[in-house]
């Protein structure tokens, strides 16, 4: 299988597996890696910024609907 970090290109290693129950199945979910280490960290860091980017643009735009519903009952 090839799955290259995305930024340093080396091939990712597999750190965890797990089994969970989806419904009347059972899937196997596994965690992959960058081998260096600080790649990995910068990689985590890049991830959790653009998570929180995500979530800070919908917080913002559910404030804006909220506002224009707001807008709307009051007219």
């Amino acid at each position: 299988m090839n799955n290259p970090c995305i930024r340093c290109g080396k091939q990712r290693i597999e750190s965890k597996t797990w089994k969970e129950k989806l419904g009347a199945s059972f899937i196997t979910l596994s965690l992959t890696v960058c081998p260096d280490k600080e790649c990995q960290k910068i990689v985590d860091q890049e991830i959790a910024e653009r998570k929180e980017k995500a979530d800070l643009i919908l917080r913002k735009k559910e404030e804006a609907k909220l506002a224009r519903e707001k807008l709307i009952a009051t007219n």
